[in-house]
């Protein structure tokens, strides 16, 4: 059985660059790579979510222009289904630039339009609820408040992709998920925590299932009854983490769907994104399902 998933929020047009190391200072630097890929925390998720094997939707905002145009080109490519997307006049297209070091360090230099109406009135919640789990981020929060409350009206799961987001607009989000992943540094901007588990604590107010991700740190949790649990992350040596939460939150939705419990969906997509951190070039880099299982076997 194919499953659908729909993922809600973000897409942009990145060009990466490898460096050395990251710049600290005025001058020029020499690049020992490049990459132009899609990205996005929505769509990235919808793209690994197709390699893995079930059928991806990307349902989001973009401009009427050229990047517009070649974000959807490049999702359509990866089997990602695009009709529930919509491209607004006068408004430019997400793009970014990121710097990689050879630590698998990294800056981003993100340029997000204003000028795209943030109302979701619009949404198609009926086709968006219609599948088997939908994945926000909070890119766009009412979107994500949306898209989520539709998904809790039919009793499926709706997983929400917390980044950092500067200020507490995220938590009407939280509130609507069943499931909300942070990255450290969202957990913390929303919550004022500097501790993980403090923060994870105050979280749980809000979401009956709540992780951070802590990069080699590995995964923290805490939901159901069970208490705080930690997850230690799978040695690699990074390249490359573009992307890797994206590739978390996709692999972890499709694992829960395919009737994984929490752990091990939170191993599966702790593999899937230690895969893609090995290696460089945007989208090229995501694994595929068998590569996962294989590397699972292994490790």
């Amino acid at each position: 059985m194919i499953r659908k998933i729909v993922c809600v929020g973000g897409a942009v047009v990145d060009f990466i660059y490898g460096v050395e190391q990251l710049p600290s200072v005025d001058g020029k630097f020499l690049a020992t790579s490049f990459a132009e890929s899609g990205g996005g925390m929505a769509a990235n998720a919808a793209v690994i979510v197709s390699r893995l094997g079930a059928q991806a939707y990307w349902c989001g905002r973009l401009g009427d222009d050229d990047k517009g145009r070649i974000i959807l080109s490049g999702l359509q490519s990866e089997g990602v289904d695009t009709s529930l997307s919509r491209l607004f006049t006068g408004a430019q297209s997400s793009h970014s630039l990121v710097l990689n070091d050879r630590e698998g360090n990294r800056a981003i230099i993100l340029y997000r339009s204003g000028a795209i109406d943030p109302d979701p009135g619009w949404l198609p919640l009926q086709e968006i609820s219609s599948g088997d789990a939908v994945l926000a981020d909070n890119r766009w929060v009412d979107g994500a408040v949306a898209a989520l409350k539709a998904a809790a009206a039919k009793g499926l799961p709706g997983i929400l992709d917390a980044d950092g987001a500067g200020d507490k607009s995220s938590l009407p989000a939280v509130a609507a998920a069943s499931h909300a992943i942070f990255s450290e540094p969202g957990l913390a901007s929303l919550f004022g925590a500097g501790d993980p588990a403090a923060g994870l604590h105050e979280a749980a107010r809000h979401s009956p299932f709540v992780a951070v991700t802590l990069g080699e740190r590995g995964v923290l949790w805490f939901g159901h009854g069970n208490g705080m649990r930690h997850m230690p992350a799978f040695k690699i040596d990074a390249v490359e983490t573009v992307g890797a939460g994206d590739i978390f939150h996709g692999a972890f939705t499709l694992a829960l769907v395919e009737g994984c419990g929490e752990e091990v969906a939170l191993r599966f997509a702790s593999a899937t994104a230690a895969l893609k951190c090995g290696r460089e070039g945007g989208r090229a880099s995501f694994p595929s399902r068998r590569e996962v299982e294989e590397f699972l076997r292994q490790n």
